[in-house]
């Protein structure tokens, strides 16, 4: 079974595999970068990210030397910003530590800031040609309906045999091309809801199918029940310029992101004045509410900094305070009678 299905899975991907950018010029840096980008996030949408991530960061050295809020900047929508933190500041370990080449031995890797045991196997497999294997989501349900694995996805059962079976199967002449085809086949045929079986290259090897399994696996996990949070935050002009607040790096949503203050930041420093609107963003199953208030401030506390209307637009780049932003200038002038 074991040659035979991996030749017809290689087969394929060499027929079918999409034309992505950071597979037509497997460098390094480049997969690297598109791994980040793509934990957690589609490829459609990481697509024009990643062009102009590297039009602006064409190299190691240019990201090393990038300001973080430059960085952040061109990674707003993106999400999980703490990604492109740690993209940076391994780029500037890089640059320390390996003379700016990426390195191509596997624990030098995987000590890297942001980089685990599938970004690690992603790289040296297909940047360098190294027989190291790899799991994400696409490939655990896979290998849960190919080998019959049971439990949920990301139970650390079906996790631990999956990288078990993952070891096992790499493929050592070609290992980048397998571990892209297993991704491949999880993300376009063997899809979580109703696999498309019938154009599935090693279906006939397919334990789920031979079951009768192939739309019960993996397991559903018990969903997580969405928590909602009410914050307040403070919308304060004064003579043309806006208060921003730095968030602390142990807070637990958007740590180190540049927001508006919220009313727990400033506390009797602040006076509330008129509402000027209300934001709604979810993170994860966490469903934040915004009140965005009109304010008046008697001193500004430290981490807080007077900008002018446009550098906030720039240091503003997670999706839930652009919104704060827009809403609060939208509502500005009528109901607290400033002008921007």
């Amino acid at each position: 079974m074991r040659d035979a299905w991996r030749k017809a899975l290689l087969a394929w991907y060499d027929r079918s595999r999409r034309r992505l950018p950071w597979r037509e010029r497997p460098t390094p840096y480049r997969v690297w970068v598109s791994e980040i980008m793509l934990q957690q996030t589609q490829v459609a949408t990481v697509l024009p990210y990643y062009e102009r991530f590297l039009a602006r960061f064409p190299t190691v050295s240019a990201l090393a030397d990038a300001p973080e809020s430059e960085v952040l900047g061109l990674w707003a929508g993106l999400g999980y910003y703490s990604r492109a933190r740690n993209l940076r500041e391994a780029a500037r370990r890089v640059w320390a530590d390996h003379g700016g080449r990426f390195p191509d031995d596997p624990d030098a890797v995987r000590a890297l800031p942001g980089i685990g045991p599938y970004t690690a196997g992603a790289i040296l497999s297909i940047a360098f040609g190294k027989p190291e294997a790899l799991v994400d989501g696409n490939v655990a349900r896979v290998f849960a309906r190919l080998f019959h694995l049971r439990g949920d996805a990301k139970s650390p059962t079906l996790l631990k045999r999956a990288w078990e079976l993952a070891r096992v199967h790499v493929h050592k002449r070609r290992p980048g091309d397998w571990n892209q085809a297993l991704m491949e086949l999880g993300a376009l045929v063997c899809v979580p809801e109703t696999p498309r079986c019938a154009d599935c290259p090693v279906a006939r090897w397919c334990e789920a199918r031979r079951l009768g399994l192939e739309e019960s696996l993996p397991e559903r996990a018990r969903s997580r029940a969405p928590v909602d949070l009410a914050w307040k935050a403070f919308w304060i002009e004064r003579g043309g310029r806006v208060l921003l607040w730095r968030r602390a790096e142990d807070e637990r949503f958007l740590p180190g992101h540049w927001s508006l203050p919220e009313a727990r930041h400033l506390g009797g420093a602040a006076t509330a004045g008129a509402r000027l609107g209300t934001v709604r963003h979810t993170i994860t199953h966490h469903r934040i509410k915004v009140e965005v208030l009109a304010a008046t401030v008697t001193r500004a506390p430290e981490p807080a900094r007077w900008v002018e209307g446009d550098e906030a637009d720039g240091l503003l780049v997670s999706s839930l305070w652009k919104k704060a932003l827009r809403t609060a200038r939208a509502g500005a002038p009528k109901a607290a009678g400033t002008t921007r």
